[in-house]
């Protein structure tokens, strides 16, 4: 019996993305009927990265709503590169059982090559996965993934904080960085023809470790759109949309607060 299996050709676009929320060595791998999710937990920031069923040649799961194992997701990645950006080659992933590997297949389409790899696979005993989109519930705003790129990279990226106002009028949506040679500050108009979509329920803002946030810029180039939220406890969440011929890829990326806001 073999509880997941999958085919794969869009293989540098997998591994661009993985690569870019690779802010720990291990990952927690969960396969799902609607795709796999790849998912990392850190003290203050967690990321997960979707990869739809549709995104793959074959598909399929054992009739096990609950299969989840930690791999160390360096050696996944460093196999998924191992034919460097050539975009002929294809992967194949099985894993049979709890406590078995998870087997690697490249293969190499043109030049007929193929790299058989086994990564070890390790137990959950307690993994718990709340839904924290849930707690974003307060302000949101969707734009567009190079408009939002270009705004961070206009901050003082040396800084060590990056505060994130929300608010029901002008500046509406405002971004300040605060670093030992003084503060840059950008702000986006909710009528900008680059935001699709703007909700304030109250002002708010939180201030964030900047290098938490910097973590995303690694893949923003692939984003189509951004949506950026926050909640009353200040937890700040990123939910990009990356599209590859068509198909659709998500990644999230939570991050909490530095400072608890002041009511």
């Amino acid at each position: 019996m073999v509880l997941f299996c999958a085919e794969l050709t869009e293989v540098k676009v997998v591994y661009n993305m993985l690569k870019s929320i690779a802010i720990k060595e291990f990952a927690i791998l969960q396969p799902m009927e609607e795709g796999l999710k790849v998912t990392i937990d850190e003290k203050c920031i967690e990321t997960s990265a979707y990869i739809p069923s549709n995104m793959f040649l074959s598909y399929h799961i054992a009739d096990d709503d609950n299969i989840m194992f930690r791999i160390n997701l360096k050696t996944l990645t460093d196999i998924l590169n191992i034919f460097g950006d050539d975009s002929n080659a294809s992967l194949k992933l099985t894993f049979r059982c709890i406590g078995d590997p998870l087997c690697v297949v490249m293969t190499h389409t043109e030049e007929n090559i193929t790299v058989d790899c086994e990564i070890k696979t390790m137990n959950l005993d307690d993994f718990d996965n709340p839904s924290l989109s849930e707690e974003c519930n307060l302000n949101k705003i969707v734009v567009t993934g190079s408009i939002f790129y270009e705004l961070l990279l206009r901050l003082d990226n040396s800084a060590e904080d990056l505060k994130i106002m929300f608010s029901p009028d002008f500046p509406y949506f405002n971004l300040k960085s605060t670093s030992l040679s003084g503060e840059s500050e950008v702000s986006l108009n909710k009528n900008s023809e680059c935001v699709h979509s703007y909700l304030c329920k109250e002002k708010t803002d939180f201030t964030y470790a900047f290098s938490n946030i910097r973590h995303i810029i690694k893949v923003l180039n692939y984003a189509s759109r951004v949506a950026i939220s926050t909640g009353n406890s200040g937890l700040l969440g990123l939910q990009l949309i990356i599209t590859s011929d068509d198909n659709q890829m998500y990644v999230e990326y939570y991050v909490t607060a530095q400072y608890m806001r002041d009511d």
